[in-house]
């Protein structure tokens, strides 16, 4: 799990750095600007008649008020209207417009779908006009393709526009523009590319306070990327980016203290850097904390705070969470024992994500409840999914008499197989005493009846040999 959700922040946090910057503003405003005091009617008065006047932006805020208020035709008159203005805009040379409609197009929305040709339009309009969000959603785009014939020296070329003009606005102070520059030659997507040439324009990012900036060099530093690995630069780069309430520096930090890999393990400071994640809502620390709580102290006061974290983080959909609190409270050790709370826990974790440990552990639950048939299902799909403990008991289930499952020495065999390909030693142990005591078995079978033909045969021998002598003696 460590792993994963180590992973799992690292590509989220790639994920938010190298999202086309072109896109991170939605086409329309989150919300209205206030009408302030007055009435609200008057309000939207006045916004219409702004927006038939030719103002994009009032005809942006009422699609929002209509949307919300979810009257459809109003809705799709002032889309419309905006729509209109801005292409006007974009036609008369205005660069935000130009980008406006790119994103529009390119991220579609209810009344207008997804248009890949108009977006690349738009954005390469805007691109060769200047601009160095477009320059770099050009690139992208026309490196994959999308809208259009796919060329990869012309992207290249729009990569290098981009990287030009985020260089000067670095230069003048920009943190983001340095950021940008930074990721372009973390990513290699201009020639002479290189994790070393990234450091300096990532540098100048973060020390101005650039979050995603911080977090890179963290793991730039932590890992050695471009940079001579030093774990106290990547720890003071993490706790610049936490001190900015980064839910994923924070739990990198507390990672590192828990583990001891990269610095000295400290439990201490590991609980004090999961302890503000949890109080910032953030599963994987809620999740980290009440393990370390279980570990301290398995029962009592602990326990109980383990379970309500658990339960916390599961409530947010962090699955191993709601794993962790089902299983407390089907044994109880959290202070409460509860199976309908573990069944419907594990019930919404299956559902969502097919996770092979829930199955495993509703299987239980089913069997527990006298429901053999829904038992094995879940146990079957656990096995199929590569879950060890499953595999382990569909073997058993196909050898014990009194199973609902059919008595199979043959799928026994392949499921301890199976799993003792995986690494589980017991189970690579059982296939081989099965197999071999399943060929001496048939051995002495296949012996028995060879030894009872060879007796009888004897006998018949032996009788028509008797036969034969007393029909000679009577001649």
């Amino acid at each position: 799990m460590k792993r994963h959700c180590r992973w799992w922040f690292l590509a989220g946090l790639c994920a938010l750095c190298l999202a086309q910057p072109s896109l991170q503003a939605s086409p329309v405003p989150p919300s209205p600007v206030s009408a302030g005091e007055g009435d609200f009617d008057s309000y939207l008065a006045g916004l219409r008649e702004k927006a038939l006047n030719g103002d994009a932006d009032a005809a942006k805020q009422l699609v929002v008020h209509y949307e919300v208020s979810g009257n459809v035709p109003e809705t799709s008159r002032w889309m419309n209207q905006y729509v209109s203005l801005t292409e006007k805009a974009a036609d008369a040379g205005n660069v935000s417009a130009m980008l406006d409609l790119g994103k529009l197009f390119y991220t579609g929305s209810r009344l207008y779908p997804k248009n890949m040709e108009k977006a690349r339009f738009w954005f390469t309009r805007a691109a060769d006009s200047g601009n160095a969000d477009a320059q770099y959603q050009t690139a992208a785009m026309i490196s994959k393709g999308m809208g259009g014939l796919r060329d990869e020296a012309l992207a290249t070329s729009y990569y290098e526009k981009a990287l030009h003009s985020w260089q000067k606005e670095a230069e003048a102070g920009d943190p983001k523009a340095a950021l940008w520059v930074g990721l372009l030659y973390e990513r290699k997507l201009v020639p002479g590319s290189s994790p070393e040439k990234s450091v300096p324009w990532l540098t100048r990012a973060a020390e101005h306070g650039n979050l995603t900036a911080q977090g890179l060099l963290g793991f730039k530093y932590r890992d050695g990327l471009g940079v001579p690995r030093d774990a106290n630069w990547a720890v003071q780069w993490f706790e610049k980016a936490a001190q900015q309430k980064d839910l994923g520096a924070v739990m990198e930090l507390g990672i590192m203290y828990r583990d001891g890999k990269y610095v000295p393990r400290d439990m201490e400071k590991a609980r004090k850097w999961f302890e503000k994640g949890a109080e910032w809502k953030d599963p994987y620390s809620m999740a980290a904390l009440a393990d370390m709580l279980m570990e301290d102290s398995p029962s009592g006061e602990h326990a109980a705070r383990a379970l309500a974290l658990y339960r916390e983080a599961a409530a947010i959909g962090y699955a191993p969470a709601a794993l962790k609190a089902a299983e407390l409270l089907q044994n109880g050790k959290g202070g409460e024992l509860d199976a309908d709370e573990a069944y419907r826990l594990l019930r919404r974790v299956v559902d969502a994500t097919g996770n092979p440990k829930g199955m495993y552990m509703l299987a239980q639950l089913y069997y527990a409840r006298g429901d053999e048939a829904q038992g094995d299902s879940l146990m079957k799909a656990s096995a199929q999914a590569a879950y060890l403990p499953a595999m382990n008991r569909m073997a058993r289930l196909h050898l014990l008499p009194d199973s609902s499952l059919a008595w199979n020495p043959v799928l026994s065999y392949y499921y301890w197989s199976q799993a003792g390909e995986l690494g589980d030693e017991g189970a690579a142990s059982a296939a081989s005493w099965l197999l071999w005591g399943s060929l001496a078995v048939l051995s002495l079978v296949i012996f028995l009846v060879v030894w009872r033909f060879h007796r009888f045969a004897v006998r018949r021998l032996a009788e028509q040999q008797k036969q034969e002598q007393a029909g000679s003696d009577d001649a």
